[in-house]
């Protein structure tokens, strides 16, 4: 998923050495959802994109608190969250920052970005072997806003004017293809994103097209959620609370959202089955910092949430794999990253 930024608030957290989880109030160990300690070595990083391929092997990157430092990487080995180094381009200029991560095996991941300098921005590709990360040469399209990596020779990013592909030797764009600014995917023949506000695009492993969603002026998707070819989720704004939607194969259809919910949007989600969806906001006015909900299949529930109410963060984004679901962004108010956990 890509870097949806949006404020509330997160208290006191004491960074250590490793990420380890840290029970937060009663109410809030008693809905699963705790706050977890990130790394010391990345205070003051934003994270951004995530992704989850198992229990004990989970991905969160984003930007560094300093311009000239590299791009943060986290990897969660089922008990703490650590740093891995990543490198930047030889000789290149400062400011880069990875917006987006995906991977097939532990030995096979892909993290995208840019560089920015002013208003030029370089796209940025870095690899996982398993051991370490690398930078990968690529076509320079500005900022690779989403990546998808399904083999070692089928990857995907996404760009805002471009979509690329990975054929195991070398990135180059692909003629035709819709980009996107967030993505999910059931496989490599079901690909979804949101393109351009209210519009949402499919590759079938053949050929793309374009759904234009219904809903008011302002209306801007920014979360997807792709569980098959007949279960699909989107979420955003209407321009003045939440906008749901779900396809079934056949039609989108508007979904309602928790009450709670009114006054914001559906600014990230994930989801581990059909009947276990999980989408996050924040309250506006703020009265409690982070929206937490979760569908059953048939009805929401909302949690408490383990942060204060009168914080100030920014959701990045969410991943879920069997028996955890993981929430990322950043505190505005200390200028530190945020891990929720759910399990």
């Amino acid at each position: 998923m890509t870097r949806v930024l949006r404020w509330f608030t997160l208290a006191g957290i004491t960074a250590g050495l490793l990420g380890l989880t840290v029970p937060a109030s009663a109410a809030s160990a008693a809905s699963g959802w705790t706050v977890v300690t990130p790394p010391a070595s990345t205070a003051g990083a934003e994270l951004t994109g995530s992704y989850a391929l198992s229990d004990t092997d989970a991905w969160v990157v984003g930007g560094p608190a300093n311009a000239s430092a590299a791009p943060v990487t986290l990897n969660w080995n089922g008990t703490a969250w650590s740093s891995v180094p990543t490198p930047t381009p030889s000789g290149s200029t400062p400011d880069w920052v990875l917006e987006s991560v995906a991977a097939s095996s532990a030995s096979d991941a892909w993290a995208v970005g840019e560089q920015s300098s002013g208003k030029i921005h370089d796209s940025l590709y870095e690899h996982w072997n398993g051991t370490a990360w690398s930078v990968v040469t690529g076509p320079n399209e500005g900022v690779l806003k989403a990546v998808l990596d399904f083999s070692p020779t089928n990857a995907w990013a996404f760009a805002d004017f471009s979509v690329l592909h990975w054929n195991g030797t070398a990135w180059s764009v692909v003629s035709g293809a819709l980009p996107a600014l967030a993505v999910s995917a059931h496989g490599p023949d079901d690909i979804w994103g949101i393109y351009r506000n209210d519009q949402v695009t499919h590759y079938n492993g053949t050929s793309w097209s374009v759904y234009t969603l219904s809903g008011p002026s302002g209306t801007a998707f920014e979360s997807v959620e792709a569980l098959s070819p007949t279960d699909v989720w989107v979420g955003g704004t209407n321009g003045t609370g939440p906008l749901l939607e779900h396809f079934n194969g056949t039609s989108w259809q508007v979904m309602s959202t928790p009450s709670s919910f009114s006054g914001a949007g559906v600014l990230a989600m994930t989801a581990k089955s059909d009947s276990d969806v999980w989408i996050f906001s924040v309250h506006n006015p703020l009265t409690q910092a982070v929206l937490l909900a979760n569908w059953n299949g048939s009805s929401w529930t909302t949690s408490p949430s383990p942060i204060p109410a009168d914080s100030s963060v920014s959701i990045g984004s969410a991943a879920s794999s069997p028996s955890h679901v993981w929430l990322f962004g950043t505190d505005d108010t200390t200028g530190e990253p945020m891990i929720l956990s759910h399990s």
